[in-house]
């Protein structure tokens, strides 16, 4: 019988922590309180330019949701784009860019688990 090198060994214990770390990837039940934080909660920029929003994710003992989707909308995309989704990472944070197009005011929608949060964008012109 073949004893297996402390290398290989290492390496299989790697390729199992990974493979455990991404099957933790949490799916959040529609029942359970996500709380969404955003920030900033309002942005005023001049069109043609860019932005980063961050939003924050929280189970309802107030710990991070690793690995969770958030939707992303513009409810005016003539005004502003956005990303349309973003993973949480291991402190339930995501990045988001939003875009501005034209002058206005649009909102931007962020959706989770049946959930929503909404900021407001203003853009100006330069």
């Amino acid at each position: 019988m073949k004893l297996l090198s402390q290398k290989t060994i290492s390496f299989y214990l790697t390729c199992l922590g990974i493979m455990f770390m991404s099957s933790c990837a949490q799916t959040p039940s529609y029942e359970e309180g996500i709380k969404i934080i955003v920030t900033p909660h309002k942005l005023s920029v001049c069109s043609g330019s860019e932005d980063k929003i961050f939003v924050k994710l929280l189970d309802k003992q107030g710990g991070p949701l690793f690995g969770v989707k958030i939707n992303a909308t513009s409810t005016s995309s003539t005004v502003a784009t956005i990303m349309p989704e973003a993973l949480t990472d291991a402190a339930g944070k995501a990045m988001f860019t939003v875009k501005g197009i034209s002058p206005g005011t649009t909102g931007i929608v962020f959706s989770v688990a049946g959930q929503k949060a909404t900021m407001e964008v203003i853009f100006i012109e330069h």
